[in-house]
């Protein structure tokens, strides 16, 4: 006889999750181990906290939340010092992954929460810790620069 799952058993839900967690921890990270690593601790304490997710709101806001919370405090414990650039050597993102790497801190993670996963203005504001304003900033800089980088590939090609 099947047996039910516990009400507040978010591991199935958490492995198809995975591969969104690992495109935010990477365009917070910038390298592709550091977002692995972010991952993993974040899905640890998302286990060992299942209690506290009620099954209101979206499960992506409360793992994205905290796979930003566990990277800002990696953050402070190193000085505010990470890697500028993706590990030599990963393409196994691409071109378009590579790009949003190069962005300067906040402005891929902003990207890819609205205009790759399809949170709102106010989910992603929320998720990231920031005011909707400056959410709407970044994305704007954001956008601007893939522009940029658009622009340019097509000159070089005529």
């Amino acid at each position: 006889m099947n047996q039910p799952s516990a009400p507040n058993d978010i591991r199935r839900d958490l492995v198809a999750l995975l591969p969104k967690m690992r495109r935010f921890a990477l365009a917070l990270a910038g390298a592709a181990a550091e977002a692995d690593d972010l991952v993993r601790e974040a899905c640890a304490r998302a286990i060992q906290k299942s209690h506290h997710w009620k099954g209101e709101g979206r499960l992506e806001s409360w793992l994205y939340s905290m796979v930003r919370s566990l990277w800002t405090d990696e953050a402070k414990k190193r000085k505010g010092m990470r890697d500028a650039a993706a590990e030599p050597g990963d393409d196994a993102f691409g071109k378009p992954a590579a790009m949003l790497v190069g962005m300067p801190e906040g402005l891929a993670a902003s990207f890819l929460l609205v205009d790759v996963e399809g949170f709102t203005y106010a989910e992603a504001a929320d998720i990231l810790g920031i005011p909707v304003r400056v959410l709407t900033s970044r994305l704007c800089a954001a956008r601007l620069r893939l522009a940029a980088i658009g622009v340019e590939a097509t000159e070089r090609r005529a």
